[in-house]
């Protein structure tokens, strides 16, 4: 059996491992993958937060028979009464243990998951917040829709291309939203730059940006947000979830 070094790690860090079972598999789009987990212990005591995550551990026989790998995936639809939550996954062309497990799972499958949360929070000063990201970084997106304020004003910039893009999972809220999906040009994320800075162009008073996914597009929003917008780093995050042609799902 293959050594698993990362969870002796989390272990001598004292992370505890959660057992949880599949119960619904439901998908939006055929690339797109929602799964419901049963694990009582677990969601009820969650503490829900904007871009909450967990890490899933899934076999990888690539890397020898028993090897498991982890990959960080938003939590959604946490429901404690009923003791279940979900994950959502794109099912990436490029082979990956946690999409390719993804792709074959039924109600009945077990896994360990691994919370090792780390909070975030819009800061106090805000009045408009930017999301922005491509489609693996949407379950994270809603999950801000859901909490944010209603006084605030909220945009939403996705970059994605596929035809069937309105079926995937989209949040409301009463408060105002403007949602918009970018449809790729020939680099990843020069066009959902460009939605930026034109979302920014009536000036940044106020202005909080999230940002998340694959690494090039992620670099193109974060460059239109310091050099484009001048946003100070105290008024924006973002986080590289992925990157393309590498092994990820």
């Amino acid at each position: 059996m293959a050594h698993n070094w990362q969870r002796s790690v989390l272990r001598l860090m004292r992370v505890t491992n959660h057992p949880v079972t599949v119960v619904e598999v439901h998908d939006p789009t055929p690339w797109y993958r929602r799964v419901v987990f049963h694990a009582p212990e677990l969601a009820e005591g969650l503490e829900v937060f904007p871009t909450l995550w967990l890490r899933l551990w899934v076999p990888n026989p690539a890397r020898g028979e028993g090897f498991l790998s982890q990959r960080g995936y938003t939590v959604v639809d946490v429901r404690p009464e009923a003791g279940i939550f979900a994950l959502e996954f794109v099912l990436h062309d490029v082979a990956g243990p946690a999409g390719d497990w993804a792709k074959g799972l039924v109600p009945g499958v077990t896994a360990e998951v691994a919370l090792t949360p780390a909070h975030i929070a819009l800061p106090e000063w805000a009045s408009r917040v930017l999301l922005a990201g491509d489609v693996t970084a949407l379950p994270a997106i809603n999950s801000w829709i859901d909490v944010i304020p209603d006084s605030i004003d909220v945009t939403v910039l996705v970059e994605e291309g596929h035809a069937d893009r309105d079926r995937l999972p989209r949040h409301e809220r009463t408060g105002r939203l403007g949602w918009q999906w970018v449809t790729p040009g020939p680099e990843r994320g020069e066009a959902l730059a460009e939605a930026v800075l034109t979302t920014g162009s009536e000036g940044t008073a106020g202005l909080y940006a999230w940002a998340a996914g694959e690494r090039a597009l992620v670099r193109h929003v974060r460059s239109a947000l310091k050099n484009g917008l001048g946003l100070e780093r105290s008024a924006q995050f973002s986080q590289n979830y992925w990157i393309e042609g590498r092994s990820s799902g």
